[in-house]
């Protein structure tokens, strides 16, 4: 290890290995610990990225957003109705516990996901909340499950795979059994936790009864094959160190680079550097329910304040692309709001606040230091409102803590990160709803969310009107401070084999092999 890689280590807390530990394990940085053992329990990386290699769903999606079986033999029989579906287990398929996935299992890791008191947010997906509302889930035989619908949805299956939801895993019996709060997480995915050192590292094994499906890898379905014994999640908070401990041959993958270190990483012939479009961007959500930013006019000045171009080139060096669109670049319909969204005029934005009545009142910023872009995103967004007149103030807070401020919906606005979805209509789900009803949707807009559950249902080739009149009315009555279209760069070392960015942004370390 070098001197400076060292101390840099010790400041931040750091376990670090040396390349030749084991040849068949892989070292990745992780910005903190894992904060749920069930599926999508917590949407920040360093328990997604765990927990999609342990859990999977009965369907999951494809590279293009499709649905596909998983844990399912195929697709589910669908009555005539519309209202049943039912789904076959695959044979033979064991948790990682030793015990057999059932239809009961099913049925149990289901209802637990569905009841208030677990910590899923997915839940209002399946609760009648949107179109979805299940009503009964129960297993027939032992490998077959049955999901009733008060009434059909052809959203469902859309739903059921999302990415963000973590596929709505099934987790084994003595997870459901225990509230979720077991000494790791157990499911039936190709790698298996085998432990946890908290503020050190989480170490996974291949799963050895694990039985690989033999339709070729895309997205989080197909042949998932493990090629390697060992990940190693090495907890890393610090930037700087990851970087140091990355060069120094310390660890060998860096999920997501921050974008400042872009030409230090690019000198080093040993590491390479792999980018890709999101199907999301760069927000900061609004609480339009909130007392002072309840006026559309105010929430549009915002809007006009901020100058997505010098923000990209600052904090994304370029990568990203200047955007104020729901509709993300990655998108065949981004050119209904290149054509009109909000640009940059702080004229336009002081002439807006001075319509609104503004009085004055503190405007909160939200943000954390744990990842260092959301804070410099915070102090940017914050020079600028105040550069047009908003009293805007910065509240820095550990992300553990920001987060259940953001599903309890008590700030003004704050530095965010959706969840990547492969189908960029379901991020625009995500967040679009009545506050009322769910207080983490922050575009609290009835015809929008009306909108929205038509356009998840329409196949993305006839989406166009839809998206045209969602943009006329989010141009109206904004619930978002967006300031660019997600990317994703990684870094590796030239040992990692198969392995790269994709629109999926978590890294899939099924696949991968090591030189």
């Amino acid at each position: 290890m070098s001197l400076k890689a060292g101390m840099l280590a010790l400041a931040s807390g750091v376990c670090v290995l040396s390349a030749q530990t084991l040849a068949s394990e892989l070292r990745v940085a992780i910005p903190g610990d894992m904060r749920s053992h069930i599926p999508a329990g917590s949407t920040e990386p360093a328990s997604t990225i765990p927990l999609s290699h342990v859990y999977e769903g009965l369907v999951g999606w494809t590279e293009d957003g499709t649905v596909a079986p998983m844990l399912a033999e195929n697709l589910p029989e669908i009555s005539e109705d519309g209202r049943t579906y039912t789904f076959t287990l695959r044979e033979n398929l064991k948790f990682h516990d030793g015990s057999d996935l059932t239809a009961q299992s099913v049925v149990d890791s289901w209802n637990f996901l569905l009841d208030p008191k677990a910590a899923w947010s997915c839940r209002t997906y399946f609760n009648g909340s949107g179109a979805v509302k299940i009503t009964n889930i129960s297993a027939h035989e032992p490998r077959k499950v049955s999901f009733e619908l008060e009434q059909p949805a052809t959203t469902f299956l859309v739903q059921m795979a999302r990415s963000d939801c973590g596929s709505a895993g099934i987790m084994a019996k003595a997870v459901v059994d225990a509230g979720g709060k077991t000494d790791r997480p157990i499911g039936t995915g190709p790698y298996e936790v085998t432990e946890i050192n908290p503020g050190r590292f989480i170490t996974m094994k291949r799963f050895d009864d694990y039985i690989e499906r033999q339709e070729p890898m895309s997205g989080y379905v197909g042949k998932k094959a493990r090629l390697i014994d060992t990940i190693k999640l090495v907890v890393i908070p610090d930037p700087a160190a990851a970087v140091a401990a990355l060069k120094a041959d310390e660890i060998d993958v860096w999920y997501r680079i921050e974008m400042r270190y872009l030409q230090d990483l690019q000198q080093d012939n040993a590491i390479h550097l792999s980018s890709a479009r999101l199907p999301s961007f760069y927000t900061l959500p609004l609480q339009s329910t909130r007392t002072v930013l309840e006026n559309p006019l105010l929430r549009q000045a915002m809007n006009y304040a901020i100058n997505r171009e010098e923000m990209t080139g600052a904090l994304t060096e370029g990568r990203a692309s200047p955007s104020s669109s729901i509709i993300p670049a990655s998108s065949q319909f981004f050119d209904i709001s290149e054509a009109h969204g909000f640009t940059y005029d702080p004229e336009r934005a002081r002439q807006l606040i001075k319509e609104a009545g503004y009085d004055g009142s503190l405007i909160t910023i939200s943000t954390n230091k744990n990842y260092a872009i959301m804070y410099e995103t915070g102090v940017m967004v914050q020079a600028y409102l105040q550069d047009v007149g908003l009293n805007a103030e910065v509240e820095v807070l550990d992300f553990a803590s920001q987060l259940p401020k953001y599903f309890s919906g008590e700030y003004d606005l704050m530095t965010f990160n959706y969840a990547i979805t492969l189908d960029s209509a379901l991020t625009v789900d995500r967040f679009t709803g009545m506050r009322a009803a769910d207080a983490s949707k922050v575009w609290n807009n009835a015809e929008a969310r009306q909108l929205v559950t038509q356009l998840v249902a329409t196949p993305v080739s006839e989406r166009r009107s839809l998206y045209e009149k969602l943009h006329s009315l989010y141009m109206a009555d904004p619930g978002l401070l967006i300031w660019a279209s997600g990317e994703v760069t990684t870094a590796y070392r030239d040992r990692v084999k198969n392995y790269g960015a994709w629109a999926g942004e978590q890294p899939r370390f099924w696949g991968v092999s090591l030189e």
